[in-house]
Formats: C-alpha cells, sequence, structure tokens
C-alpha cells in the first residue's frame, strides 16, 4: 500500500459517551465473540488468506484492528509467522481474554494486546500487515471499515499488505411469499378484517433494513454488482460515508419483488505464489451461511415482475447523522 493522507468477562458499563461507547460496549460481551467464533466460514477464510500470505508475513510486523478475542492475531503468529503482531482492542475485557489467550498458546512472546482505540493508540513502530475483521452487515455496518483506513494511513509501511484487500456489494431483487400469505392472511381472519395488522407488519419489515438467511431460491434476478471498494490500500479515509449505485435487473421468472437483497464478499488479494488461488469470503445466498446473513431492504409492496422484465433501482448508502455507527439505506425504484 502506499501511504495516504470484534470476543468478556466483566458485564458492560453503562456510559453516556454516545454511539461510540454503545458500540464498543456491546463488543464486550463474551457471547458476542463466541457467535463469530462459531462462524465457520469467517473464521476458515482468514485462516487460509494467512497461510496463503505467509511469505508476506513471516518475520514481519502485523497489525490487528479490532482483535476481539485475538483470534486473527493468534493465526498470525502460528500459521504466518509473524515477528511481532499487535492487537489494538478497545473493549477492555476482551483485551484481557486475549491476553489471557494469548498466554494460554504459548504466544504472548509474540501477539501484544494494545488496550484502546486504533484512533488513539501508538505503537513503537510501523507495521507491514494489517488484518481486521471489520465487516457489519451489507459490508458497512458499524463503520469499522474507517478505523481500520486511519490505522492503514497511520502505521502501514509502503507497500505494505491488507487483509481482506478487496470488498465489493451484491444485490438482487427476492420475493418473499411468507411474509406475503401471512400479510394477506390478516385480510379475512375467521371472518373478520384484521388488515391493518398486516399493514403494521408489512410497516415494521419496511422500518429498517433486516437482516435475514435468505434462500437463493428468492432470488427474482440474477445478482448485480452495486458498490466496489476497490483496493483497500488505495481507499480514502471517509469515502464509505455515502455512496449511490445505481442497479439493474433482468428478472428470469415470474414472481412478486418484495425488497432488495444485499450482501458482500471480501478478497484477500493475490499471493506472492502465483500457484495459489485468492482467498474469497462469500456471504451471498446459496454460500455456506455466516452470522452476517443477508440484508433484505423492503419495498413496502408486493409488486408482480414478469420474467424477462427490466428492474431498475437506486441504492442510497448513507451514514446515520444521529449514529455513524449505522446507514440509513433508501431505494428508489
Amino acid at each position: 500500500c502506499d501511504q495516504g493522507p470484534g470476543e468478556d468477562e466483566d458485564p458492560p458499563v453503562a456510559s453516556d459517551d454516545g454511539p461510540d461507547s454503545e458500540y464498543f460496549d456491546s463488543y464486550d460481551e463474551l457471547a458476542v465473540h463466541a457467535l463469530m467464533l462459531g462462524d465457520a466460514p469467517r473464521v476458515g477464510a482468514y485462516a487460509a488468506a494467512i497461510r496463503a500470505h505467509r511469505a508476506s508475513i513471516e518475520g514481519r510486523v502485523v497489525l490487528d484492528v479490532g482483535a476481539g478475542s485475538g483470534i486473527l492475531s493468534l493465526l498470525a503468529a502460528k500459521y504466518g509467522g509473524a515477528a511481532r503482531v499487535y492487537a489494538v482492542e478497545a473493549a477492555p475485557g476482551m483485551a484481557r481474554v486475549a491476553r489471557d489467550l494469548a498466554a494460554r498458546n504459548g504466544l504472548a512472546s509474540v501477539v501484544q494486546v494494545v488496550e484502546g482505540k486504533v484512533e488513539e493508540i501508538t505503537l513503537p513502530e510501523k507495521v507491514d500487515v494489517i488484518i481486521s475483521e471489520w465487516m457489519g452487515f451489507y459490508l458497512v455496518h458499524e463503520s469499522m471499515l474507517e478505523s481500520v483506513l486511519f490505522a492503514k494511513d497511520r502505521w502501514l509501511k509502503e507497500g505494505g499488505l491488507m487483509l481482506p484487500s478487496s470488498a465489493k456489494i451484491f444485490a438482487a431483487p427476492v420475493e418473499a411469499e411468507v411474509l406475503r400469505r401471512e400479510i394477506e392472511g390478516y385480510g379475512c381472519m375467521y371472518g373478520l378484517d384484521m388488515s391493518p395488522i398486516g399493514d403494521w407488519q408489512l410497516a415494521r419489515h419496511c422500518r429498517e433494513p433486516q437482516v435475514e438467511l435468505v434462500e437463493a431460491s428468492r432470488l427474482l434476478a440474477p445478482p448485480v454488482l452495486a458498490a466496489d471498494l476497490g483496493d483497500l490500500c488505495a481507499l480514502k479515509a471517509g469515502s464509505t460515508r455515502e455512496f449511490i449505485a445505481d442497479v439493474s435487473f433482468v428478472a428470469l421468472r415470474a414472481g412478486q419483488a418484495a425488497g432488495i437483497a444485499l450482501w458482500f464478499d471480501v478478497g484477500f488479494g493475490q499471493p506472492k505464489s502465483s500457484r495459489v488461488q485468492e482467498v474469497l469470503l462469500d456471504t451471498s445466498p446459496g454460500a455456506p451461511p455466516t452470522h452476517w446473513k443477508q440484508t433484505v431492504v423492503y419495498l413496502g409492496v408486493f409488486a408482480p415482475v414478469d420474467a424477462g422484465e427490466a428492474l431498475s433501482a437506486q441504492l442510497t448508502f448513507r451514514q446515520s447523522a444521529e449514529n455513524p455507527r449505522q446507514y440509513d439505506i433508501t431505494v428508489e425504484t
């Protein structure tokens, strides 16, 4: 990269410092990290990427942003052969857990846990590699990528490696037949018109993006690329505060479009050995399920769609003014 301008023993401590404090408190819960550690596609992709990039990690210095339980730091030390790993973790309880796990695995001499926000800590040296599991629902939820980009600009050596190194958001129109039948059922329930309950149910689904495990059979059209963040080494801080995606689809079958499903994949770069393929973490419908699942933005209607019909929409992702950790997503059709 050219230099440019996560898993606690103690209960979270309530504070009134706003969204950031709430965010870090939520990640001081061990249950959250147990969920992520149990996500085999997630952990497996990072383990595979570290092994694939051993030639770039061995004997070098690694920074793990948002280390949580320290799993990525431990993998970088054990399988990547890193000389030193700085595991930066802002949640105090999880920082203690990471230290304990490094010692338990005989890696305390390699993995140094640094407690604090990456924007506020100081390291004794620049690093050769930055590794981080920063992805949220629909890729950018929680805005942790901004912290990783800050770390890149401040601590990564020129020509250094970022894992992951690329990220893309995909979109596809989906139906929701279970929800549609439920809502329609309120129109005549035991001879009674209960349709306002159905209206409330639909409005509840539209109020905010819904995290669901979307079966591939719900897709009405092939997915399209909605956003490509490109080479994360070249991505500038602030680039993801707002972005707009114009997407076009062609329906493969008839159905009733209920919303737009969103998901992502991240790539870990081509290893130095050309014989090794790039590792890809794929969260699409039909791929092995992850804790991210998929995200559906409901339209508020069930629009009839014919096979071969062209569909288009404009998706706007904008960080919330009230809570920059969250995004307001709008769909215009």
